[in-house]
C-alpha cells in the first residue's frame, strides 16, 4: 500500500516537472507575439496546463476498465471546483506569506481587473448552463439535451478566445528571458526551441497523468473508497497541479495577472470545452457528490465576482473563503458533516 502511494506522489512530481517546463515556454511565446499577461495566462498557459484533465477522461475510458467513467467524470467536474477553491486559496496564502515576509507591501492582487471581471462573468454564465443542462438531462435522459449542451459550450469558448485576445497589456507586465532547456540547444534559443520545450513539457504532463490514473485505481481499490468519490477529491488535485504550481510561482514573481489568469482561464476552458468532452464521451450520469461540487464551484465564482465588484480589486483575505467551501465539501463527501 505504501509503495502504491509513493507511486502516486511520483506521478505528481512528473506532472510538476512538465508544467514548469511548459510555463517557462509560455512566457516566451507570450513575449514573442506581444500578448498581454491576461491573454497569455488565460489562453496559452491555461489551455496547455489543462491538458491533463482534458485527456484524463479519454485515457480513463480507454484504460480505466469498469472505473473509467467514474474517474473521467470526477476529473472533469472536480476541476473547476478544485481551482475555484483550493487553487485560489493557495494564491491567497502565497500573497499573505509574502506580505508577512515583507516581500509585498499589501495583500492586494495586482491583476488586470477588466480581464478577471470578464473571466468570472463568463464562468458564472457558462457553469449555470452546465448545471441546468445536466439536471435536465439527468431527469429526462434525452440525448439531444446532452449534445446540444456540448455544442453550445464549445461555441461559447470560441467567444471567450475572441474576447480574451483583445485584452490590452498593462505597463508593468514583463516576461522572463531565461529558457530552461537553453543550454541543450546549440544555437541561441529561437521560437522553434521554445515550441520544442513546450511540447516536451506537455508530453511530460500527459505521461504523468496517465501514470496517475493507473495508480489511483490501485489505491482506491485497496482503500475501499468509492472510485467516483476518490476521483472527485484526488484526481483534480493531480490534474490541476500545473495551474496551482504555476500560479503560486507567478505570484511569487509578482506576476499576479498571469497567476490569476492561469486559474480563471483554466476554469473557463474546463467549464466549457472539457465539459463538452465529458458530455460526448460518457453517459454523464451525475450523483449527489458531483452536483454538490458543481454548486460549490459556482458559489465560489459568484463570491469572488461580488468581491471584485464591491471593492473594485481583489485581496488575498476574501479568497481564503474559498478554502472553507473546499473543506466543507471534503467533510460532506467523507461523511464527517
Amino acid at each position: 500500500m505504501i509503495f502504491e502511494v509513493l507511486k502516486l506522489i511520483g506521478a505528481m512530481l512528473v506532472i510538476l516537472v512538465g508544467c514548469e517546463l511548459f510555463a517557462n515556454s509560455v512566457e516566451h511565446i507570450g513575449r514573442k507575439f506581444a500578448l498581454s499577461h491576461a491573454a497569455t495566462g488565460s489562453l496559452l498557459a491555461a489551455v496547455g496546463t489543462a491538458l491533463p484533465e482534458t485527456i484524463m477522461p479519454i485515457l480513463a475510458l480507454v484504460f480505466g476498465g469498469e472505473h473509467g467513467e467514474d474517474i473521467g467524470i470526477g476529473a472533469i467536474v472536480g476541476a473547476p471546483f478544485m481551482l475555484l477553491t483550493l487553487a485560489l486559496s493557495l494564491v491567497a496564502v502565497t500573497v499573505l506569506f509574502m506580505k508577512l515576509t515583507n516581500r509585498r507591501k499589501t495583500t492586494t492582487l495586482n491583476v488586470n481587473a477588466k480581464a478577471i471581471d470578464f473571466d468570472l462573468k463568463f464562468f458564472i454564465v457558462a457553469f449555470t448552463f452546465v448545471i441546468a443542462g445536466s439536471l435536465l438531462y439527468n431527469h429526462f435522459q434525452l440525448s439531444a439535451i446532452k449534445y446540444a449542451l456540448a455544442a453550445f459550450l464549445a461555441l461559447l469558448y470560441l467567444y471567450y478566445i475572441k474576447v480574451t485576445l483583445g485584452h490590452d497589456a498593462e505597463d508593468h507586465e514583463t516576461y522572463t528571458e531565461f529558457l530552461y532547456l537553453a543550454k541543450y540547444f546549440y544555437a541561441r534559443p529561437t521560437i522553434t526551441n521554445v515550441y520544442l520545450q513546450a511540447v516536451i513539457g506537455l508530453l511530460v504532463i500527459i505521461f504523468g497523468a496517465k501514470l496517475f490514473i493507473g495508480y489511483l485505481i490501485v489505491v482506491g481499490a485497496k482503500i475501499g473508497i468509492p472510485m467516483l468519490v476518490l476521483s472527485l477529491l484526488i484526481t483534480p488535485i493531480a490534474t490541476e497541479l500545473p495551474e496551482k504550481y504555476n500560479s503560486v510561482t507567478w505570484t511569487l514573481k509578482k506576476k499576479d495577472t498571469l497567476a490569476f489568469g492561469n486559474i480563471m482561464g483554466a476554469v473557463s476552458f474546463q467549464s466549457t470545452l472539457v465539459v463538452s468532452v465529458g458530455l460526448l464521451l460518457t453517459q454523464w450520469n451525475l450523483d449527489t457528490h458531483t452536483l454538490i461540487s458543481m454548486g460549490f464551484a459556482l458559489i465560489s465564482g459568484i463570491l469572488i465576482f461580488a468581491t471584485l465588484k464591491v471593492k473594485g480589486r481583489l485581496y488575498a483575505e476574501p479568497l481564503l473563503a474559498s478554502l472553507v467551501l473546499y473543506l466543507v465539501y471534503v467533510g460532506l463527501t467523507l461523511g464527517f458533516l
